[in-house]
């Protein structure tokens, strides 16, 4: 496997904790603990997920849950991660399926399944167990399964996958698609033991929703041992995992909303890993002589986003003013103080190199846009904020770039959201002028990424952009495979954003984690989740 891309500096002893943050955590290790910790992985997130169906999307914490119990058709390749780059959409090798075909236009793909392939319960997987999860996948039309992974991939949601004999199925589209393969090793498109679940299931619940919320049937490395949900998940190894075995034997999650205090409990040796650690955090991290900080690509945006309704925001002139206010080479260093770096193209430069810049910093240029748009008396703006997402700084962007604005003539009111839900509430329902974001697609493909986010159908278009011209064109990079036609539609799709300006993609940031010095393994993969199988101590 290849060896994670750290940043080292081992100076300095870690300080000592107050005893309320090691409580959170269940107390300082004792020695005669250590031999038990060498094969448990303990991990501190700012969130635990409330549940685990891996069809009930309730943030990204049930994908890098989900990923430890379920393993999919297809995988992707951690040999091919890069230090600058994402893995590909077509960088995948064979999971629970040994073979995979294609037709001649491919449309369709037969998948020969390893046998004696078995779940926690024993049962062994067939084809019944994969057509199965893929028909509850579009059970629901809304699933993100159904909507926001095979419909722009052209999965044939009528018969997205069938069953040729116990060890063959059939996965059909409807179109050539790019991400038609990347899709299926998504961590939550992983197969399910239909034998076990539908012991569970009901008449109310056909598909053991239920149930499935507090336990797994995959067959993936691990198996959940309990779920207290929003506090604590715990896993042990799957005595019947099909492929080679983890090196730790039990996983622990723990839910430590507060950034310092994660950052606390990695210093002291109490977790092994921790999700996103504070920014001002990472120095002393990186100091601990115990601790280190892994960056990894990824394709991770920190935005601002100007709604479409607003009648002044809307004019391409006045969002290309704003967007060429905003120095984001200060807000780099200021906030994100050099592990991040400014966001110029209209997608993730990790998964496309060589893209022109969707603009550039020119305050005085700015100004005169604005004038010409018939602002010359400036105007004004309410920019709302969680702290949530894209994070604790939020804020300090916030007043940097009313700080920005401020000197072309827009005037910046900052407004801060407390709740997350009511956050995201407004999100959905496009009802804030301005506000701070982020957004990470799941497969690191420059045509799925803007249909995703600026796509008229798109579920997670939250600023409003609609553009027939965009549509037509993203719509053919959707239907297209990888070659030199999609790349030549790919650029004309970029050349609408650029026009059009409908996200201003801020700050490009990398998968960050504080990690035990010892562990080894963690690298970025597309979903953002965790490849449990890789990780070891040294």
């Amino acid at each position: 496997m290849r060896s994670t891309v750290k940043r080292r500096i081992a100076v300095t002893a870690v300080a000592t904790l107050a005893t309320g943050v090691l409580a959170a955590c269940g107390g300082g290790s004792s020695d005669s603990d250590s031999g038990a910790r060498d094969k448990t992985l303990v991990m501190a997130w700012s969130a635990v997920p409330p549940q685990l169906d891996p069809m009930v999307y309730t943030g990204n914490t049930v994908v890098y849950s989900t990923d430890a119990f379920l393993s999919g058709l297809l995988e992707y390749d951690y040999s091919k991660a890069g230090d600058d780059t994402v893995i590909a959409t077509d960088e995948l090798v064979p999971a629970l399926a040994e073979s995979f075909e294609p037709n001649a236009d491919r449309t369709q793909f037969t998948f020969k399944l390893r046998k004696g392939v078995k779940s926690q319960y024993g049962n062994e997987m067939t084809a019944d167990d994969v057509v199965w999860t893929y028909q509850r996948f579009v059970s629901n039309p809304a699933s993100i399964q159904a909507a926001s992974l095979m419909k722009p991939a052209n999965v044939d949601l009528k018969n997205p996958m069938e069953k040729i004999d116990d060890y063959t199925v059939r996965y059909n589209l409807t179109a050539p698609s790019s991400i038609s393969l990347s899709v299926v090793a998504y961590p939550l498109m992983g197969i399910l033991d239909s034998t076990e679940a539908k012991k569970h299931a009901t008449d109310a619940d056909p598909y053991a929703g239920e149930w499935l919320a507090q336990n797994s049937a995959g067959f993936g490395p691990y198996q959940l041992d309990s779920i207290a949900p929003g506090e604590e998940i715990r896993m042990s190894q799957n005595p019947n995992y099909w492929d080679e075995k983890p090196y730790f034997e039990d996983v622990v999650i723990r839910s430590v909303p507060d950034g310092a205090n994660r950052a606390q409990l990695l210093m002291a040796g109490e977790v092994d890993i921790i999700s996103e650690p504070p920014i001002d955090q990472l120095k002393k991290i990186e100091d601990n002589s115990a601790t280190k900080v892994n960056v990894q690509p990824d394709a991770n945006r920190h935005n601002l986003n100007l709604s479409m309704k607003d009648p002044d925001l809307k004019k391409p002139e006045v969002r290309k003013a704003i967007n060429m206010a905003i120095d984001r080479e200060g807000i780099v260093e200021s906030v994100y103080q050099g592990y991040a770096k400014p966001a110029w193209t209209p997608v993730p430069s990790s998964m496309m190199a060589d893209q022109e810049p969707m603009i550039e910093y020119d305050p005085q240029q700015a100004a005169q846009l604005l004038a010409d748009a018939g602002y010359a008396d400036g105007l004004s703006i309410e920019i709302s904020i969680s702290s949530e997402r894209p994070g604790p700084y939020a804020e300090n962007i916030a007043r940097l770039i009313q700080s920005d604005l401020k000197e072309i003539g827009v005037e910046v009111t900052i407004k801060n959201v407390p709740s997350p839900a009511d956050f995201e509430e407004a999100v959905s329902s496009q009802s804030m002028q301005a506000y701070l974001y982020s957004d990470r697609p799941s497969q690191p493909d420059p045509g799925f990424s803007m249909y995703l986010y600026n796509g008229t159908g798109s579920a997670l278009n939250k600023v409003g952009f609609a553009n027939p011209q965009f549509d037509e064109l993203v719509g053919r990079t959707l239907r297209l495979d990888l070659g030199e036609e999609r790349d030549t539609v790919v650029d004309e799709a970029m050349d609408v954003l650029r026009e059009n300006q409908p996200i201003f993609s801020l700050v490009e940031m990398p998968d960050i984690t504080g990690e035990a010095a010892d562990l080894e393994g963690r690298i970025s993969v597309p979903s953002g989740g965790v490849p449990y199988v890789n990780l070891k101590r040294g």
